[in-house]
């Protein structure tokens, strides 16, 4: 389906039937459906977010980073000037585990709490554990003890 069909359909859904919820799971797979340019995603994206936004509809954009464990970023899309509230999962190695990392990187209309989690996906669903202190290097994706933290026990 092409963007327009997209947006239509979406238009369709939010005032026919009222949905208050839109995700758009991989924004790279949005970017290759409407078979253009950064330019052409971030203004097609941003139009409908900006109409979604003005119905009342809650928008998740789902932005998958392109590596594993290497350097960081809030996405790979440069949407996030789009986002009212930014989370992540990051994968680390700890241990010799692959283990996942969530936090917060914006949250625009008031503070949020600024400690890395770690996350678990059980059989009894999300885990989220406490604050991950005494660490660094977390969002390189190979963390370490900090002095402080091999004094603490």
């Amino acid at each position: 389906m092409s963007p327009q069909q997209f947006a239509q359909a979406v238009r369709r859904e939010i005032e026919d039937d009222g949905g208050d919820i839109v995700m758009i799971d991989g924004i790279r797979g949005y970017q290759i459906s409407i078979q253009g340019d950064q330019q052409d995603l971030t203004r097609k994206l941003h139009a409908l977010c900006r109409y979604l936004t003005n119905m009342g509809v809650t928008v998740i954009l789902v932005d998958e980073s392109s590596t594993l464990m290497e350097e960081f970023s809030a996405t790979d899309s440069g949407v996030s000037y789009l986002a009212d509230n930014i989370l992540f999962l990051r994968h680390i190695e700890y241990g010799g585990e692959l283990r996942k990392v969530a936090g917060v990187l914006k949250k625009r209309t008031s503070d949020f709490e600024r400690s890395l989690r770690e996350l678990e996906i059980t059989e009894n669903g999300l885990e989220v554990g406490d604050p991950l202190t005494g660490l660094r290097g977390i969002l390189s994706g190979t963390p370490e003890w900090t002095d402080d933290a091999s004094t603490e026990g």
